[in-house]
């Protein structure tokens, strides 16, 4: 679905789109992709077809294939609106989450910057699901706890909910992160404290504007510290790591 079509769907519960970040493919991982096709392309060409059709065609279907996989797991947006957030896919034939501004624990939205140790520092769930929107590539991003993602997704959904968490916030709410692309996260938590202000969401916007930049260690012992709302994660034998 498009971002227009999208902030379309939701401007009667939401308002209109102040920001949107975009978690988008970095060359790197592009030129892996393309790499992949020039590798499978080459193995066709060991034994090609007898006809240039039967040669070529299994190399067009590797580039088709390809560049769907990219086309889903690379459009990763968080919009910011002015009465909340709409986080997720906008991949075609896939839905967004929505989180209104009084969904969202004040003091819980931090910028964060190392994300890829997230799924390291959170333990077992750290990646994988509904609510954690974080890719291989994906650098820093803001972390929040809110909804649940039933809540927050706005219809009915067969497959998707297979990926829920269940509760896992100290006060039994849902822990969110969105990748912020290649814009400072800091920015981002500063644009939504700002159009959570407008909205009227005052506590909200003071603790999210004063919250500082979290680097991630990667060390299931800082997460509480630096996730708030995180619980303490457990050990390998099943532990928890206290600071």
């Amino acid at each position: 679905m498009s971002v227009r079509s999208e902030a379309r769907r939701h401007r009667d519960e939401l308002g209109g789109v102040v920001a949107e970040y975009w978690d988008k493919p970095t060359p790197m991982t592009i030129g892996i992709f393309v790499a992949v096709w020039l590798l499978f392309s080459g193995l066709t060409l060991i034994n090609p077809g007898e006809t240039i059709l039967l040669a070529v065609a299994p190399t067009v279907a590797f580039a088709i294939l390809l560049a769907v996989a990219l086309l889903y797991v690379g459009n990763e947006r968080l919009l910011v609106c002015e009465r909340g957030l709409v986080i997720g896919s906008f991949a075609p034939g896939l839905r967004s989450y929505v989180l209104r501004y009084d969904q969202i624990v004040p003091g819980s939205v931090v910028p964060v910057t190392g994300a890829r140790r997230y799924a390291r520092e959170t333990g077992p769930g750290g990646s994988a699901q509904s609510t954690v929107r974080r890719n291989a590539w994906t650098r820093q991003g803001v972390h929040l706890v809110g909804p649940s993602p039933k809540t927050a997704r706005r219809h009915r959904a067969r497959f998707a909910a297979l990926q829920d968490p269940p509760a896992r916030s100290v006060d039994g709410r849902w822990v969110w992160f969105a990748g912020a692309g290649s814009t400072p996260p800091e920015q981002v938590t500063a644009q939504i404290a700002r159009a959570a202000a407008a909205a009227g969401a005052v506590q909200l916007a003071q603790a999210t504007a004063a919250a500082p930049v979290r680097e991630l260690t990667g060390n299931p012992a800082d997460a509480s510290r630096q996730l708030p709302g995180f619980p303490a994660v457990p050990d390998l034998r099943g532990r928890e790591v206290r600071q």
